[in-house]
Parts: C-alpha cells; structure tokens; sequence
C-alpha cells in the first residue's frame, strides 16, 4: 500500500507482517504488534566514495523528529567510518544510556574506534599499531592481521567501493589485493581519502632543499588499474608537515583539515582555501560529520562545534557548553556521532560526553567516561599539578597535559554505541608519575565502553550495484532492518515508544544524516 507518512490500520499491518514472515524466512512472534514498515527503493548510482546520506525521517504535528534512517558521513580524528553502515532509529527520550565496560585490548593508554564490514575495531597509533575487532560471541578483543600487526598508524585502514576492499597502508593504496599507487622512497603519502570519483592525499617532499606538502587530488575509481599521478590536481600547501585529524565531504565537495589550522575545499575540479594554515596559532579540526545540509566540525581549543554550509566556516559558540567545575580553557571537542536520534560530542581534556536533544534545542551532559582524578578548574588538565611538580623535582620535560582525558571513538553498531578514550596520544604507561603506579588509574585510560539506548540499530548495507529495497519494520518490541527481504539486524524497543510513530510525517530523501546521494524509485508506509 503506498502512502505518504500515513500509517494504515491493525489489519493491514498483520496482512503486512503474514507477508513478511513468508518473505524473509524469519519468524514474527505472534505477540508481537507490527506497527509500522517503511520501504524504499533506492538506486545509489556509481559509488565514488560518497557519504549516501538519508533514507527518511519522520516527525511529529509539532514538527519533532521521531524516527529515521542513513548513512552516517564520519570521520573522528584518525579514522573514517564505514560508509556503508546504515542506522535506523526511534527516538527514546526517557530511556537512559547503560554503559557496559569491555576488555582492554592492548597495553597503550587508548584507543580510536572506526567500523568495518559489520565489525568495530580499535588502534592505537603508539606502540600497539596493530587492529582488533570486538568479538562479541566470545567477549574478546581479535587481531586483524589483515591491517598489518604492529604496522597500523592513523589514516591508514580499509573502505569497501562498489564491492572492491581499497586498503590505504604504509604510504601505498591497494586494490583487491593489487597495488596501486606506490609511495616514492624520498616523499612521503600519507592520509589518504577517496570520494567523489577522486583519491585525495597528503604528499611530503622537497624542492631542491625545501621541505614541502601539497594535496593531490587524483581522478580515479577502484577497477581502473594504477593510480595516475600525472592527473594530479595538486594544491601546493603553505607550510611543510601539514597533517589532517579530520576529513569530510558536503555536496559535491571534500574538505579537508590541517593540524595548523588549514581548511581546504576540493569541488572535483579545483582547491580552494576555506581558512589559511597559520603557524602558531591552535586551531585543530577533529571530527567531520554531515548533518542535515551543513558538515559539523569539531574543534581545538574552543571545544565547540563549528558547522560549514559550502560557503562560510561558522564558531557554534555553546555547542557544547562546559561541564561545571572545570577550566574553559584549551577544550577539544573531539569526536562526534549520530545515535539514537541524537548527536553526541566527546570533550577533552576531562572527557565529558554531551548529547544535542533537538526537540529542545538544547545539550545535555551525559556522563564523565574517568572517575579519577576529582574534576578542578584550578588547572586546566587532569595529573597537570602533578606533572609540572615531577619536572620541577627531577629537572625532568613530561608535557603537563599528556594525562589529560579524551573520548577518542564513539561508533554505533549494531543495537549499540561503542566509545573509547585514552590520553593525550595512547602512550605507554610512565612509571615516572606515582599516581600511574595505580592500576586502576592506568586501566581507565585503556577503557572501551558498549553503550546501549533501546530503539536504534545499525548494520552494513549490501552493495549490489542496482537498485536496493530496504525495509524499516517497527513492532512493539523491535526495529528492524531487512535489505531485498533478507533480515539485517534488529534491536530491541520499548513498546509505548515504538507506538507514538503512528501519525508522523515522513520527509524523504533528506534528515540529520544529510541529503541522499541517490534516487528513491519507490517508497511505501504499511
């Protein structure tokens, strides 16, 4: 039956769900009530790379987002989320956040998430360099040797292409097992970022005596053969050593970051400069994620969220505020997600973990990720007091804030969202400080959390290279995603909130996760 955001009556949605049973294979517990399942054709086109955006999202008379579904376009300071990974989600104002602590997985102070393939992973960029995934059936941490073990470091890692494995590892790019662009032995490739049809990197090299970096942007799609450097589309940048924490797209735009405070947009056609790199002056880009029609940014050291709308880098001054009791000064908003219908914001240097609720217009502090030491605005990052005496004591350089605090991952998958923290950059542990002597001190830092919220689940979607039929199905105790018919994931909900969707509105092709880079062909509300 199609519709537009109107849901049909109890007899429909039992036809609806006999129907369903039959075309999945799956069992429909008798006793659940199936209360809604939404369909769309879609047709995403060549994949080049791009963030594919919103399915759909419903509100309420009141204008309220009440449910959606997308692709999340992220990527949280060393690493690019699976664009494939689609959420779909009920909002649940009451229900609470539970916070399930897992096993450390290595020995450095920290880790940074980033999924794959179904799977979420960890790395350190320290000393461990080697990725693991969360084996959820056995309750254990698993080498991936597949990344390299012991070889990892930030920007690296894997990113599926029309059904094609693109591995970015050791300053080369792999295709399906083949090499494809090689890194020369007197320059450097490093952070690499394919979308919109063009492989865009970071190149370190010298001209005559100078060191220098420039960005290439490169026209190629995986099945092409060898990376062709003399297409390059270079932007010569202005100092040598420039590195990214974030990448992202908006439109028909990349942006990438500088560690020095340069913003560089490239249209597939040409660069240009959204904000001069300047020396000395901090201002570091973090997190990149799309967000209705604007590309969030996460910033140091204001600790806020910048948006960018393709034309005007903006300060979202507030966003989010400051946890009380501690300093203003130096904040690092880190890292970013779209969960449950929300947005969430990791905070250094006292890990502070905020959610955005868009009814309210307002953000939330939800919970501090380290119990120790006790939060103070006498300095301005954790074991700074400490550090600063050691050094006087024993002539000694520790930097005063490498303990500060950072959430460092935060990945939805499946019915969960994973979060991580660590120390300022995943360090070894410094016997030198009497307050590391401490295990559980020490074991904070290496801290992985399951965090769960009922009604959201998030699972890869297929590439098949033609149209897709997804499927969104609501019951009184379930959210559900089916791909062609065949069941993807599920999650459990809460029945008084699942029922409130009935009369919602349902907006296509456009919400929080951004606009469709896509087509839908078809669409129905059951």
């Amino acid at each position: 039956m199609r519709t537009k955001g109107v849901v049909v009556g109890k007899t429909a949605r039992i036809i609806t769900a006999f129907i369903l049973v039959l075309s999945t294979g799956g069992i429909l517990n008798c006793e659940e009530n199936l209360i809604m399942q939404i369909t769309a054709k879609v047709d995403f086109g060549e994949d080049v790379g791009q963030n594919f955006g919103s399915i759909f999202e419903g509100r309420d008379a009141d204008g309220r987002v009440l449910f959606g579904a997308g692709f999340s376009g992220l990527f949280n300071t060393h690493f690019r989320m699976d664009r494939f990974t689609l959420q779909f989600f009920v909002r649940d104002d009451e229900a609470e956040l539970s916070y399930e602590k897992l096993p450390p997985p290595s020995d450095d102070a920290g880790s940074y998430l980033f999924d794959f393939e179904g799977k979420i992973y960890q790395n350190s960029h320290h000393s461990d360099r080697t990725a693991r995934w969360w084996d959820r059936a056995h309750g254990a941490w698993q080498v991936d040797e597949s990344f390299g073990v012991g070889e990892m470091v930030a920007g690296e890692g894997k990113m599926l292409v029309a059904g094609r494995v693109v591995q970015f590892k050791g300053g080369e790019v792999w295709c399906d097992g083949q090499k494809v662009l090689s890194e020369p032995e007197d320059e450097g490739y490093h952070h690499f970022y394919f979308a919109l049809g063009h492989l865009v990197f970071f190149n370190n090299y010298t001209e005559g005596e100078t060191p220098k970096t420039r960005l290439h942007a490169i026209p190629w799609v995986p099945g092409d053969g060898k990376v062709d450097l003399s297409q390059s589309i270079p932007l010569v940048l202005q100092y040598a050593g420039e590195t990214p924490f974030s990448i992202g797209q908006l439109g028909d735009e990349v942006v990438n970051s500088s560690n020095m405070g340069g913003v560089y947009g490239f249209n597939g056609k040409a660069w240009k400069i959204i904000r001069n790199s300047l020396q000395g002056v901090s201002f570091q880009l973090y997190s990149m994620l799309n967000w209705y029609d604007k590309l969030i940014i996460a910033q140091y050291p204001t600790g806020n969220l910048w948006e960018y709308d393709g034309k005007e880098l903006r300060h979202l001054e507030g966003w989010p505020p400051v946890m009380p009791g501690v300093s203003t000064q130096a904040r690092e908003a880190q890292t970013t997600c779209l969960y449950a219908g929300d947005l969430y914001v990791g905070v250094w240097p006292w890990s502070e973990l905020w959610r955005y609720d868009a009814h309210k217009e307002s953000w939330k502090f939800m919970k501090r990720m380290f119990e120790r030491p006790e939060i103070t605005d006498e300095m301005v990052h954790p074991y700074e007091d400490r550090i600063l005496a050691y050094n006087e004591a024993h002539e000694d350089d520790i930097v005063a804030n490498s303990w500060g605090q950072r959430i460092t991952g935060l990945t939805p998958l499946d019915d969960a969202l994973y979060l991580s923290v660590s120390a300022k950059g995943c360090p070894e542990r410094d016997m030198r400080l009497e307050f590391l002597h401490d295990d559980a001190v020490y074991d904070q830092y290496r801290s992985v959390f399951r965090v769960t919220k009922p009604g959201c689940v998030s699972t890869p979607m297929r590439w098949t290279g033609k149209p897709i039929e997804l499927q969104f199905r609501v019951t009184d105790s379930e959210v559900t995603i089916l791909q062609d018919g065949q069941v993807l994931a599920s999650a459990p909900v809460r029945a008084e909130v699942a029922s409130r969707i009935k009369a919602c509105e349902i907006t296509w092709a456009h919400g929080m996760f951004g606009r469709l880079k896509g087509k839908i062909e078809e669409n129905s509300v059951d």
